[in-house]
């Protein structure tokens, strides 16, 4: 408005309070949605891997029946992060979730003082118990009969709740053994 030739400018710190009052207002409610949907949480990224079996072997103190794995591509990994779901091609019932727990230590290194894989590295999971007298495999309560099933197998990030990689290999007398 002009007032004897000069504009007036009274309202002008009103204007820009408010303006400033709504933006706040506006970056308050923003953040308070992202936190509110989630979208600030864990940003944790699953494991992306590539695990092969590659052999079986039985470990001379406990007589368990493990399957030695092979890490070919992907992200390094502590054992301790792993599920590895267990299983039989022949016999669809027989199923179980393997995982380092308060039952003990399932998936492990062949250093034991190490729990990182990396690109390259080997590691065994116990499956179950190995009978020297009849070559026989205890999987789940199940005796299995060595060289005629094949057992799958799905590795899985605990953390995640995602898939790692799949597979599966013959149940063979482990080496060295008749």
């Amino acid at each position: 408005m002009k007032y004897d030739g000069y504009f007036s400018d009274d309202a002008v710190s009103e204007v820009i309070g408010v303006m400033l009052m709504i933006s706040v207002t506006l970056i308050i409610v923003a953040l308070v949605a992202v936190y509110a949907t989630g979208a600030a949480g864990d940003t944790t990224q699953p494991i992306k891997a590539d695990l092969v079996a590659s052999g079986t072997m039985v470990d001379k103190d406990t007589d368990a029946y493990q399957v030695v794995f092979e890490h070919r591509a992907g992200d390094a990994f502590d054992v301790d992060q792993l599920a590895v779901s267990i299983g039989l091609r022949e016999n669809s019932t027989l199923r179980m979730i393997l995982s380092n727990d308060d039952t003990g230590e399932r998936i492990a290194c062949f250093d034991p003082d190490e729990s990182i894989v990396r690109l390259g590295d080997r590691f065994k999971v116990s499956i179950g118990e190995y009978d020297k007298d009849n070559g026989n495999v205890t999987l789940g309560g199940s005796e299995i009969e060595c060289g005629k099933y094949h057992l799958t197998y799905r590795f899985i990030d605990r953390r995640a709740g995602a898939p790692i990689s799949s597979g599966e290999i013959l149940i063979d007398p482990p080496e060295g053994t008749p």
